[in-house]
């Protein structure tokens, strides 16, 4: 695992694309997770406003750029089951996203609970931010000891935890419904698994972990605060009916939400809108079991989701509905919301980028090459102007700026007002906003040398060197081939490829998937197509989600077939 990332990643907004490669992200849904109400339902900007989470106020009262990665609580290793030491924070588990330091959700605030009893209970996980069904391994869960008081201001320990997993899950997607405590959800992003919850009594913690296979060992990890509860109130079913009932909406209007027909009784309701944009919608009677949302027209179409929460004394259950917005005029641009939602002022040095998602898992960066911040672009109304142009010259697919009247991005020189947004056609749909640090102290580096060429082909070879003060268990390396070159086979390394895409992990025989501290290296090796110019070497390589450093490179002599 990685022990310190030389970028930070800022989610740009809450899309439903699908998937299948790359890189994944999710948190538990239902109950509803730390990271679902301080992130998913409330984010930083959204701290105050009515129906909005109060307590998130605290928990991003330190870190409200982490705020809007609440998805991205993640790491490279096999979890809680394998790793030791174990890392000091529960709830975040040394993400990497924070360097291995406290995540907003590892705040010992008063979280907001959900009711729950002992017994099968369903938990939900939602992985519509890249939904790894494929290489999907396991679901694990631990429960806080019988005799745990939860504190405000005492931070949580594996100690207040059981040793043992009370839910232990596996998954093999080549027979989906081969686990009967495990339903996937593809069409919605959703992975649905039953547990049976051992009884408790009082305020408690459930910590979970979604883990992906040895090809990528990447795992995420959330936290759900539960109070268990004798009484019967009837188990808790969330249920919405939309008027008019559409999967698209063009223009502006009003809907009437219904969840009159939620199942259980002395319900509480709760519903919330999530969008790229969340200035266009405004829910009226938001608690109350019928709502109404007024929907403001689009410049572009955007994906958004609705959702209803239901609790009574004994449980709680989340519905979700999600439909198209539509403009009444289409220019052709799907909303993928913000370029950044805060002012940031960045340093002489730094390099910002792009990373896009499209419906294939196919990672993009725009542009290929990131822009270098000068002093004159540094200033938090300077770097979006200049990324947007950049980006906008590169980049077909994707464009920053606002819409004008005549349907085109203008980029904006403000620190906030720039939007991202996606050709139809495309098919984009996540895009995140890289920053690389300047200040040198990136964490790995890569080397890449062509061995050998000839007329429709070439051998490369690649030596992976950890940086960091610890070492790193289980890696995967990703690149991108040039123009019209394509991998054939490669050694010592689990290799996949889409287009010119090419993700390289240890092997599942795990030989050598530790990278010792300062300086372990690992050598790999492929065979691949090219055309007629000589084969490229690739301009960025990311091992575990970090940006390495690129050593000397080589092109050796071309021996002819």
């Amino acid at each position: 695992m990685l022990s310190k990332l030389a970028k930070t990643w800022l989610v740009l907004g809450l899309t439903l694309g699908v998937v299948s490669v790359g890189h994944s992200h999710g948190l538990i849904q239902e109950p509803p997770s730390r990271n679902w109400y301080c992130g998913v339902v409330t984010k930083p900007d959204e701290v105050g406003r009515p129906g909005e989470y109060a307590e998130c106020a605290d928990a991003f009262s330190s870190d409200p750029n982490g705020g809007y990665q609440f998805m991205s609580v993640l790491t490279h290793a096999q979890g809680r089951a394998v790793v030791t030491p174990l890392p000091p924070h529960v709830c975040g588990f040394g993400s990497e996203t924070w360097s291995g330091g406290a995540t907003p959700w590892d705040k010992s605030i008063n979280w907001p609970t959900n009711n729950i009893r002992a017994g099968r209970q369903t938990i939900t996980w939602n992985v519509t931010w890249g939904p790894h069904f494929d290489d999907t391994k396991e679901f694990r869960y631990w429960m806080t000891k019988p005799g745990f008081v939860y504190q405000v201001g005492k931070p949580l320990t594996w100690n207040d935890f059981e040793e043992a997993a009370f839910c232990v899950l596996t998954y093999d997607d080549s027979n989906p419904n081969g686990n009967p405590d495990i339903s996937p959800d593809k069409a919605n992003g959703l992975f649905r698994t039953s547990c049976n919850v051992p009884q408790r009594q009082g305020r408690h913690i459930i910590y979970g972990e979604w883990g992906r296979n040895h090809y990528t060992y990447e795992r995420f990890h959330s936290c759900v605060d539960v109070v268990f509860s004798d009484s019967n109130g009837g188990t808790a079913q969330a249920n919405i009916s939309m008027q008019p009932n559409v999967t698209e909406f063009i223009g502006e209007g009003t809907l009437r939400l219904d969840g009159s027909a939620s199942q259980g009784t002395g319900l509480s309701y709760q519903w919330s809108v999530n969008a790229p944009n969340p200035s266009l919608y405004k829910l009226e009677n938001a608690g109350q079991s019928v709502a109404t949302l007024s929907l403001t027209e689009p410049p572009a179409a955007s994906n958004i989701s609705i959702s209803l929460r239901v609790s009574n004394s004994t449980s709680s259950h989340t519905a979700t509905v999600s439909l198209k917005h539509l403009p009444r005029k289409s220019n052709g641009y799907v909303d993928l919301g913000p370029l950044t939602v805060q002012a940031r002022t960045l340093n002489v040095g730094d390099k910002v980028s792009v990373r896009s998602v499209n419906s294939s898992g196919q990672d993009s960066y725009h542009p290929s090459t990131p822009l270098e911040i000068t002093s004159a672009t540094s200033v938090a109304s300077a770097w979006p102007y200049a990324l947007a142009e950049a980006v906008n010259q590169s980049s077909a697919a994707l464009k920053i700026g606002v819409l004008d009247s005549a349907g085109g991005v203008v980029p904006q020189q403000h620190a906030t007002a720039n939007r991202l947004y996606a050709l139809s056609a495309a098919n984009i749909g996540n895009a995140y906003l890289q920053v690389e640090s300047g200040n040198g102290n990136s964490t790995c580096k890569v080397s890449y040398t062509v061995t050998n060429q000839w007329n429709s082909g070439f051998q490369a070879e690649l030596t992976i060197t950890n940086l960091a003060a610890t070492a790193i268990n289980g890696w995967e390396l990703s690149w991108t081939l040039g123009s019209n070159e394509q991998l054939t086979y490669g050694w010592s390394a689990a290799f996949t490829s889409s287009a010119s895409s090419v993700v390289a992990s240890n092997p599942a025989s795990h030989w050598n998937g530790v990278l010792a501290a300062n300086g372990g290296t690992a050598g790999i090796g492929f065979v691949g197509t090219k055309g007629s110019a000589p084969p490229a070497v690739p301009s960025v390589f990311m091992l575990n989600g970090t940006r390495c450093q690129q050593a000397a490179t080589a092109v050796k002599h071309k021996h002819v077939h």
